[in-house]
């Protein structure tokens, strides 16, 4: 390192960089050198090794400036076998900050490193230990480890050389897969690790305790019983010797407290020591550091000295409180460990209750750890209650959170009303961080210490109030099977659930649970409620829910109304709400919507089907199993047989003695037969004597069917194309199966029928009797939204859409601003074409479609069943002409300020696109899909008819056959190599069936310049004002807007509009103005290696009196990007609604 001051070429590239007076000017400079030396290690002559090692230096300080290098690094690697030690030092070092543990280029340097380690040379030898013990992987650990250990175990080596061993040879055990072999035993290492403990270097022995921690950690105690005796002669060497410690080892007068620390920490490994001798001195060495640490710590003002006597005595408290812990577990307990463990407690609450935070955190930490294993230290934090308490209105979060974890440990039958009070008033205030764990907490011990079933319910709905958002669906199944197995807790359930909606409760988890309980138990509060009203206060959360809990919603209300069929007004808000569902995007919800109007047309007979639900399974809390699962101390209970943990009586000694879920279920011919567990209970948890589980059935089977797997797919990207009631494509999978399906499943039937299963995977209801058959017949499963009957707001984009709704007050006033000779009329675009107004119905109804198949959240790309296999028809010789089923402009005007949605679409094929864009460089996806449901679309072609001359467009290869309901993707990789002004188009045909239907349709991609625009909303003010006042004319595109009648616009609009367009907005960074707006953004063109970047900055200046005239100002070094921004964002700014 020290020939790197006289690199000249080094020395002037720092100076360059440090000169540099914005990030746009080291960025250039940066690029600039990264090309020279690209281009220097691309030439063919070899460089000599100061060359080399300059250009790798360079490289190094661009990286540690927070550049990306991507090339450079076989170059570093090459360096490490050199014979000069200059080199070998650049090579490691690079190789050590630029390559990680798995990068393939250390492969090449894996027989260099062995050469390193079995030199003579020293120098060589520390800096491979050094390198291996920073970035060794697993293929080092198979490969090194043995010459590792020769350097460790051989007399020659020196400490230097041995700590570096030590290191290195516990990063690559622990770097060894957990399945292989250790080449270190201990019947052969055990020795070696004790002679490293006998050494009188301090360094060398911190480096051998270390190593000593790692081993015993990954393979027992078990043969290094020896080491134990030395590791105290150690600890008792520190603190009896101090006068003996060279100073160099002496941090505030603290012999080495780091070895003391890591000495202490290795002994909580091994059982308390078998020799009488080594027990006695390891108690009184604990003894001393307890009394003499603790009384200097509470004394000393400096807080590195308190920190490092902390973290020695917390380590020895531990210790002590091990050893007490084998002590009693061996019912061997001694006086002297009697008291050792009384100060230690006292000294923990000691820390408890004092003002340093560090302390008080460790204190926490060590209780909430020791709580759990031994009684003695549960009895005495039990003692500290409203200290811990107290500690929950710390600043500190951690603190916050240790506290939380204790309090949630001691908590017990007799303090968990208390408790519970005050973990409920701290979840208002609680970091959001915390709260889901807060409110997991708080619902296991309200299950857990429930004195009543009241109590309990209290507790929940105040969970669901006040952080419903925070509530797992796990909280809340588990709340209403408690209601529903308890029949005396239902009519205060529904009454508290009702008064919590009339309070304006409306989080999901309130939503659900209160459509569950009202309508099953709804009626037993019909006179304090009336159904009506039951039926307002549930339907002001519909609109707003998600599509699950508006499944769970329609089933409430239907129940609803069945309490009050003739109520006139009831029953046309139920039959509206189904008919406009009728017509809904999502499957599920639309057969569902259908069903239920059959039902509801019919009530004397629905009544018969939609009954109660029956009692629910005793099974295991899900909640604990998530909270145990979090915590990872998951165990044996996972693998335990059927009967679980929640069927047997408590053996906790603090638990409830009548704990609420040991409530019988019934039994008999009378009782619900086993079905999917709808709360995510433990599904193997089967009672005894029930039936196995059957195999699954085959179409048309008539079963009730199992619960679909969460989605996890992509959402609806086609969402906000569709009308208001569109939604995503997670609509028809819903995880768990909530308890709104088996409220059907539950119907009465006779034991001998198996009750036959609506199609789609819905519930099971009984064949409707003749009044209830001539209903209309179910909507087809799948049925495409643009061809939607009369009413449904399809293709019709909204136009509102792209402007959120802003508060807004107007004042008339004149225009202040001068006439705008440039001001020209805005052409208006024709209307999009009608919806066709009805769609022909299929007489069957299909299986519920596989949402994963298609991230636009259409049912035609499902796959089909493999049950019911596919039988193409014959095509037909002539095929009907493709027509859109929409406005293809429309499309493509709506998709140059989005990044998703239709770009394309007929009866036979949808073309769906979605963009992902990077400064200069962007990636399309197109989503080809076929529609047909019984003929194949074939030679499908998709090429660039019409280039641009600024976009280069490379799209991947094309299948040519879609099967039926098949969507591919298609990527399209795209490159902005200069200005344009017209988009790429591209040419679209294909055969339906094999007979011709379209041929070279020409899709223009919806392509512009600002799209390759990347916000920058806090550039310096000197480069925003620097180009803005040297722009050139023709580099400033500016015009006069007046909206007229179009009514005023707000600035929150004006941003968000900019926003649209990639500027990056600050309300007042850049014009200090409350009525103007300022942003930029960076444009790149070229190749990623000689990328041009070019600022555009705009300035949108609002009249004061009306903000209804505006002046809009767009400067670029690229004139044709100042104009594109400018045209697009005044026609947006002409285009939008008035804010209100």
């Amino acid at each position: 390192m020290s020939k790197t001051a006289y690199m000249r070429g080094l020395q002037v590239f720092i100076s360059d960089i440090r000169a540099c007076q914005n990030k746009e000017q080291e960025q250039r400079r940066v690029e600039k050198e990264l090309a020279k030396i690209r281009a220097k290690f691309g030439e063919d002559k070899a460089l000599s090794g100061y060359d080399r090692r300059k250009y790798i230096w360079k490289l190094l300080y661009i990286y540690m400036l927070g550049f990306d290098i991507d090339f450079g690094h076989k170059q570093a690697c090459d360096l490490i076998p050199m014979p000069k030690y200059s080199d070998k030092q650049v090579g490691y070092m690079a190789c050590s900050l630029l390559l990680q543990e798995n990068d393939e280029f250390l492969r090449l340097a894996i027989n260099a490193i062995h050469m390193d380690l079995t030199s003579r040379n020293e120098a060589f030898q520390a800096l491979a230990l050094s390198f291996v013990g920073n970035i060794g992987g697993a293929e080092m650990a198979e490969a090194l480890t043995l010459d590792v250990l020769k350097l460790l175990t051989s007399g020659a080596s020196r400490p230097l050389i041995k700590k570096r061993a030590s290191l290195c040879l516990l990063r690559l055990l622990r770097k060894t897969p957990p399945d292989a072999p250790l080449l270190v035993s201990a019947d052969t290492f055990s020795p070696t690790m004790g002679a490293l403990l006998e050494e009188r270097d301090l360094g060398l022995l911190l480096c051998s305790v270390t190593l000593l921690h790692g081993v015993v950690q990954r393979s027992g105690t078990s043969g290094y019983e020896t080491c134990q005796g030395r590791v105290i002669k150690i600890l008792e060497r520190l603190v009896r010797e101090r006068e003996r410690i060279p100073p160099e080892y002496l941090y505030y007068g603290i012999p080495s407290p780091w070895l003391q620390a890591r000495c202490l920490r290795a002994l909580q490994l091994f059982p308390p020591p078998d020799s009488a001798s080594e027990r006695k001195t390891l108690h009184d060495v604990l003894q001393n550091i307890i009394a003499v640490t603790s009384s200097e710590a509470a004394k000393n003002a400096n807080p590195n000295k308190a920190n490092a006597l902390n973290a020695i005595l917390f380590e020895a408290l531990a210790l002590a409180l091990h050893h007490a812990a084998a002590a009693s577990a061996a019912v061997a307990d001694s006086t002297s460990d009697k008291a050792t463990l009384d100060s230690c407690l006292s000294l923990l609450g000691k820390y408890l209750a004092g003002k340093d935070a560090n302390a008080k955190y460790l204190a926490l930490d060590s209780l909430a750890r020791l709580a759990s294993a031994m009684p003695e230290v549960m009895q005495a934090a039990r003692g500290y209650q409203d200290t811990v308490m107290a500690s929950l209105k710390d600043p500190d979060v951690s603190i916050r959170r240790r506290a939380l974890d204790l309090l949630f440990t001691m908590c017990d039958a007799s303090s968990a009303p208390q408790v519970v009070s005050e973990l409920l008033k701290y979840l208002v205030t609680a970091d959001f961080g915390v709260r889901e764990e807060l409110v997991l907490k708080i619902a296991i011990l309200a299950e857990k210490y429930a004195p009543s079933m009241q109590w309990y319910m209290d507790v929940v709905l105040q969970l669901l109030e006040r952080s419903g958002d925070f509530v797992s669906d796990e909280i809340w199944h588990r709340a209403v099977q408690m209601v529903t197995n308890n029949p005396a807790m239902q009519e205060y359930a529904a009454r508290n659930v009702a008064e919590a909606l009339k309070r304006g409760a409306a989080h999901e988890s309130m939503v659900c649970t209160a459509a569950y309980i009202l309508g099953e138990y709804g009626r037993l509060i019909r006179a304090e409620v009336p159904p009506a009203e039951q039926f307002r206060l549930l339907f002001a959360a519909f609109p707003a829910a998600s599509p699950p809990t508006k499944g769970l919603l329609m089933t409430a209300l239907l129940k609803i109304y069945l309490l009050d069929p003739s109520n006139a007004t009831l029953s046309r808000e139920v039959r509206d709400l189904f008919e406009r569902y009728k017509r809904f995007m999502d499957a599920e919800l639309q057969q569902r919507a259908t069903e239920y109007l059959a039902l509801a047309s019919n009530p004397a007979a629905a009544s018969n089907y939609i009954l109660p639900m029956p009692a629910w399974t005793i099974r295991e809390s899900s909640l604990m199993k998530r909270l145990q699962g979090e915590e990872g101390t998951m165990g044996a209970a996972d693998s335990a047989p059927s009967s679980s943990a929640a069927d047997m009586p408590s053996t906790h000694a603090s638990a409830n003695p009548a704990p609420l879920l040991s409530v019988p279920m019934p039994s008999g011919p009378g009782a619900a037969p086993a079905a999917t567990d709808l709360l995510s209970m433990d599904s193997d948890s089967i009672a005894a004597g029930s039936a196995p589980a059957a195999p699954p059935p085959s179409n048309g089977t008539a079963t009730a069917p199992a619960a679909l797997p969460p989605h996890k797919g992509p959402v609806d990207l086609l969402s906000d194309l569709f009308g208001d009631i569109v939604t995503t494509s997670s609509a028809t999978t819903a995880a768990p199966q909530p308890p709104h399906t088996a409220a059907l499943a539950a119907a009465a039937t006779p034991v001998s029928a198996a009750p036959p299963t609506l199609s789609g995977g819905f519930a099971s209801i009984p064949p409707a009797p003749a009044a209830v058959a001539g209903a209309p017949a179910a909507a087809v499963h799948g049925a495409y939204p643009g061809s939607a009957p009369a009413g449904f707001p399809a293709m019709l984009p909204p136009t509102t859409g792209l402007y959120p709704p802003v508060p807004f007050a107007a004042a008339a006033a004149t225009n202040p601003f001068a006439t705008n000779p440039f001001a020209s009329p805005v052409q208006p675009q024709p209307p999009p074409p009608a919806v066709p107004a009805a769609v022909t119905q299929a007489a069957a109804t299909f299986p519920a479609p596989n949402p994963s198949a298609d991230p636009f959240g259409d049912s035609h790309f499902a796959v089909p069943p493999v049950a019911r296999p596919t039988v193409t028809a014959p095509p037909p010789a002539l095929v009907d002409l493709p027509r859109p089923v929409g406005d293809v402009d429309a499309w493509f005007s709506a998709l140059i300020l989005k990044e998703r949605g239709i770009l394309y679409e007929d009866q036979y094929l949808q073309v769906g696109l979605q963009f992902q864009y990077a400064r200069g460089s962007g990636t399309v996806v197109l989503y080809l899909g076929n529609k047909h449901m019984a003929a194949q679309l074939t030679s499908v072609a998709l090429v660039v008819a019409v280039p641009s001359p600024g976009v280069q467009v490379s799209i991947a290869p094309v299948p040519v056959v879609l099967e039926i309901k098949q969507q591919v993707q298609v990527p399209l990789t795209l490159v902005c190599l200069a200005a344009f002004t017209a988009a790429p188009v591209l040419s679209l045909s294909y055969a339906v069936g094999g007979a011709p239907a379209l041929t070279g349709f020409q899709l223009r991609l919806p392509i512009a310049m600002h799209k390759f625009m990347t916000p920058e909303a806090h550039i310096p003010k000197e480069v925003f004002f620097d180009h803005w006042r040297h722009a050139l004319p023709q580099c400033k595109a500016q015009e006069m807007v007046d909206r007229g009648a179009s009514g005023p616009l707000s600035s929150e609009s004006v941003q968000s509009l900019m926003r649209l367009l990639h500027l990056g907005v600050e309300h007042g960074y850049l014009d200090p103005s409350p009525h103007n707006e300022a942003g930029t953004a960076y444009w790149g063109c070229g190749p990623a290696e000689a990328q041009r970047t070019v600022i555009c900055c705009c300035r949108v200046e609002g009249n004061p009196q009306n903000r209804a005239q505006f002046r809009v100002t767009v400067v670029s070094e690229q004139p044709e990007l100042a104009t594109a921004v400018h045209s697009l964002l005044v026609a947006q700014i002409r285009a939008a609604p008035a804010s209100q």
